[in-house]
């Protein structure tokens, strides 16, 4: 996949703007190979999105099965997605107004005329962030920018939030609500209500709803011959933890840790990809390696990545080498990018490349079969594997 084209992304220091022409919004590297171009503009239409065009029956919801079993323990050790994919299997058939069940970045509704994006995301300290490198009010931003990266993978606009939670005294919740406050400010949703509790530790659930214009994006419409690319960088995120668990606060890394403490999801490019017509998309949470495996099964495809192209800046490049990480096996792997990862023909990625507000750039590309082939320099890598949020720490 070398023939994808050469690395775009570096960093003009000391000032961390990205270099790309200044005539263009994004830039994409258009994937070509043995002189054929990969992917065609195919229609995809609502007929890919069963259920878009359904109203609710009349009489009301539909009969709901009881489950057939309950959940019992198993001896291997669980993953996250061996939690949800046995949780999936509990629930009964959904009602008619379910139009996407669990299973994507967000379960969609139909709630009149009208499409809503519905998801949650939760925080834990000990677990996600420490009190020693996070303050609340970032615990609380970050609480609602990761539930609007959900929102924007599946191209809607996030609309309203419903926030619960609470730390070992009212100072540290109200934090957490300030900066829950000055993230829904920011991103354009409407803090509905909630609950607030005590807890020994500080732990924050959002709830968000979005809307849709145009049809979602699922992980489940990824093509052969469509290519892969992502937006903006990945590593930083992955970078800025390493920095903040070392203690690491000096200026080399000031922008690596707010990359990690205050996310920046990706609506306008998500939106602009749900109206050219991408055929997949998902928000990078667990790392690239993790989330384009969920592609790759919701669509029963293969995907070939090549980490030679992923968009890294140079600060992230030099502060991975600096602690003798592999820069690109670290934005590969280490999670909380909440970039966006989207599947396309190369005519739709050539128009989203022209319209989106950030870079996007080709990492690889969807192909007949199954599993994820990682490839730097022509050599297959090892298996990458990203975030298991039951994984010991």
């Amino acid at each position: 996949m070398a023939d994808l084209g050469a690395r775009l992304w570096s960093l003009r220091p000391p000032d961390p703007v990205l270099r790309r022409d200044p005539s263009r919004r994004g830039v994409v590297h258009t994937a070509r190979q043995e002189g054929r171009v990969l992917g065609r503009a195919r229609d995809r239409g609502r007929g890919d999105f069963p259920g878009l065009g359904a109203r609710p029956r009349s009489g009301g919801r539909a009969a709901l099965p009881r489950p057939e079993a309950p959940l019992r323990p198993v001896r291997r050790r669980l993953n996250e997605f061996d939690v949800i994919r046995r949780l999936s299997g509990r629930l009964p058939a959904p009602p008619a107004e379910v139009v996407v069940p669990i299973g994507d970045d967000c379960a969609v509704i139909r709630l009149g005329d009208g499409l809503w994006a519905a998801a949650a995301d939760m925080l834990v300290e000990g677990r996600h962030f420490e009190a020693s490198w996070a303050s609340p009010r970032d615990v609380g931003y970050k609480a609602v920018a990761v539930n609007v990266s959900d929102v924007a993978a599946m191209g809607g606009t996030p609309r309203f939030v419903l926030a619960s939670g609470g730390g070992p005294d009212p100072e540290t919740t109200l934090g957490c609500m300030e900066g829950l406050f000055e993230a829904s400010e920011e991103f354009g949703v409407y803090p509905l209500g909630g609950d607030t509790t005590g807890s020994p530790a500080l732990t924050v659930d959002v709830a968000i709803l979005g809307e849709l214009s145009y049809p979602p994006v699922l992980r489940s419409g990824a093509r052969p011959g469509d290519l892969l690319a992502v937006t903006g960088e990945l590593g930083a995120s992955a970078a800025g933890l390493l920095a903040l668990m070392g203690g690491d606060t000096g200026p080399r890394v000031r922008r690596l840790v707010r990359k990690h403490l205050r996310p920046e999801p990706r609506t306008l490019a998500g939106r602009t990809a749900a109206r050219l017509g991408a055929g997949a998309m998902i928000d990078l949470s667990d790392g690239l390696a993790s989330d384009v495996r969920h592609v790759c099964e919701g669509s029963s495809v293969g995907c070939r990545v090549d980490l030679g192209l992923l968009p890294i800046a140079d600060d992230t490049r030099e502060y991975a080498s600096s602690l003798g990480r592999d820069p690109e096996v670290l934005a590969a792997t280490g999670g909380e990018d909440y970039e966006l990862l989207i599947s396309a023909p190369e005519g739709v990625m050539d128009g989203l490349a022209a319209e989106a507000d950030v870079p996007v750039t080709v990492v690889g590309e969807v192909v007949d079969g199954g599993g994820v082939a990682f490839v730097r320099d022509g050599e297959h890598l090892d298996d990458l594997s990203g975030w298991d949020h039951f994984r010991e720490a």
